[in-house]
């Protein structure tokens, strides 16, 4: 599985050294820092995200939101 995560700079090397305890405890298999420049459809990823609280909160009171953006996770 692939997962990508946009850090705070000031909090990163807090990140960091939890990756790298996840990786000693196999609970990762390995991990990167890429180029954080976004294109519109990161945007758009990064938006839809950041409602998954409320969407299922809003689903859990029968309520919904949807978006035009499908995610699909693959095993790597």
């Amino acid at each position: 599985m692939q997962l990508q995560i946009d850090v705070n700079s000031v909090k990163s090397t807090i990140f960091l050294e939890l990756l790298n305890l996840f990786k000693k405890d196999n609970m990762i298999n390995d991990y990167k820092v890429i180029d954080d420049g976004k294109t519109a459809y990161d945007d758009e990823v990064l938006n839809d995200l950041s409602m998954i609280g409320d969407s299922l909160r809003d689903a859990k009171n029968g309520l919904g939101h949807r978006t035009s953006t499908i995610v699909t996770i693959e095993d790597v």
